[in-house]
């Protein structure tokens, strides 16, 4: 039977829905994309994953029931389970990198604090009216929240929404908190018990197929790029391929369009081999990924350069190098737009959102101009002091700086700045800071 809160969920849902046929407006927004959903979703390869995932639940529920776990008054809670936690469940696993990563995905669905909250919140509802009430509201503020956390200046007005939210939130647990000990010997604290192990045990029990599905998912995109790039590709080949991957959906993910060359393999021992050198590589690169972190950690704060010179504080030195390029591309680009001149107050708008560089909000980056604004310099100091630079005094050249102290001259100007095009430096800038991943 269901509570005032899951009747008032239904009650508003059909509303929606009604409101969407009634109106107009909305029915000819609503119904055009319902079409493209359902020709989209209406497919054989999605109803027959949809259908075996439906099977292996009712399964494991079968098998709860013979051990006493489950009972026929579980059943509108295995529902609930089954669409709001299961499916989305099974499409982000999909997109999973591991098992490990669908193992992380179900313990946020079961085991987060606030599943453990709303589960406490759901033990005792509101009236009928006050739900009909208060989940609009409540639904509202969570979508303007989540809009407001896009972009800087969203995130200046988010408490207009977030304390709302959070004070209906504390409202709604005094509430159950009151009910609970006001109701306390009615409360059959078994069913509530029961109803709280389904909602963890059900979905750890469809991880095998969750992780079948990824591991399936992946290796189908594996072969069609394969097959594509050799469409004469051998079927002992490509079985070689899958025997390779060792039944792992971290195996299968990893095995991108860097290792197409893999689709060369002619037999089944030579995919086998070109499988191997592939699983040496990715182990490679991550070994070399965690010194590199390890470095960055470990000579945080440390004057001082290596045996090439360059520095050993490394802290944001990729993010800044990227930046600086990316801002010396749109120098490029805007260049004859502007009258064959350089741009110097468009820094913030181009290097927006800085999250992408991994810099902080505040970026430090400036961007200078000659009088003249046929020449121009970008520069940034990063944590450990020292700076980094580009410039340009034509459209497609590139001049690179990089000092103890910001740039006091033009590029092409002084031997400060060294000429990409011409000569190997600094190297600051010849060392690769980016992930070996």
């Amino acid at each position: 039977m269901l509570n005032n809160r899951e009747l008032a969920s239904v009650i508003l849902i059909a509303a929606l829905i009604l409101l969407s046929l009634v109106l107009p407006k909305w029915r000819n927004v609503v119904l055009p994309s319902f079409r493209t959903v359902a020709r989209s979703f209406f497919k054989w390869a999605i109803l027959r994953v949809l259908g075996l995932f439906v099977v292996w639940v009712a399964l494991c529920v079968w098998l709860a029931w013979l051990l006493g776990a489950w009972e026929l008054d579980l059943l509108k809670n295995t529902i609930i389970i089954l669409f709001g936690v299961g499916f989305p469940l099974l499409f982000s696993s999909i997109r999973a990198k591991s098992g490990v990563d669908i193992i992380g995905h179900i313990r946020r669905k079961t085991l987060a604090l606030s599943t453990l909250v709303l589960f406490y919140l759901n033990m005792e509802s509101l009236p009928l009216w006050g739900e009909l009430l208060s989940q609009p509201v409540v639904v509202l503020l969570s979508v303007m929240t989540a809009f407001a956390q896009r972009d800087e200046k969203g995130r200046r007005v988010v408490g207009c929404f977030s304390i709302p939210l959070l004070l209906i939130g504390l409202g709604l647990i005094a509430w159950t908190t009151v009910q609970t000990v006001t109701n306390w010997d009615e409360l059959d604290w078994l069913e509530l018990l029961a109803q709280l192990a389904i909602s963890v045990w059900l979905p750890f029990a469809m991880f095998p197929y969750l992780y079948v599905v990824a591991f399936y998912v992946a290796t189908e995109t594996i072969l069609k790029r394969f097959l594509w790039t050799n469409k004469e590709m051998p079927l002992r080949a490509r079985s070689g391929v899958l025997v390779g991957l060792h039944g792992s959906v971290r195996w299968a993910k990893e095995l991108t369009g860097r290792y197409n060359h893999v689709a060369r393999a002619r037999s089944f021992s030579g995919a086998l081999s070109e499988m191997r050198d592939f699983r040496n590589d990715v182990t490679r690169r991550e070994t070399s990924e965690a010194d590199r972190l390890a470095d960055l950690e470990g000579f945080s704060g440390q004057a001082g350069v290596d045996a090439t010179g360059a520095q050993l504080d490394r802290r944001e030195f990729d993010g800044t190098k990227r930046a600086l390029q990316f801002i010396h591309t749109a120098q490029a680009l805007r260049y004859e737009r502007r009258g064959e001149t350089f741009w110097d107050d468009l820094t913030d708008m181009v290097v927006n959102p800085v999250s992408k560089w991994g810099l902080p909000t505040r970026h430090g980056i400036v961007v200078q101009t000659t009088s003249d604004k046929k020449k121009w310099r970008a520069w940034r100091r990063l944590p450990s002091g020292w700076v980094l630079g580009i410039g340009a005094a034509g459209r497609f050249g590139e001049y690179r700086y990089a000092g103890a102290e910001p740039p006091t001259t033009w590029p092409g100007a002084s031997e400060d700045w060294i000429d990409s095009a011409t000569a190997l430096g600094p190297v600051d800038w010849d060392r690769n800071d980016g992930s070996r991943l």
